[in-house]
């Protein structure tokens, strides 16, 4: 199932991507712009995690 997003959102992540790729360090700027959008490896999954049971520690 696709996920859809608004469609400046689509535009800037278009531009950011863009940007990144023409990057010196596209890998390091490719990661920045997925993290802007939501998109982590699956390995950030416990960090995320651990900051939500903290968060609600609190």
């Amino acid at each position: 199932m696709p996920h859809f997003i608004p469609d400046n959102v689509y535009s800037g992540l278009l531009a950011d991507l863009r940007a990144a790729a023409i990057s010196p360090d596209w890998h390091s700027a490719l990661a920045e712009v997925l993290a802007g959008a939501d998109v982590l490896p699956e390995v950030c999954r416990a960090d995320f995690v651990e900051e939500g049971e903290r968060m609600m520690a609190a």
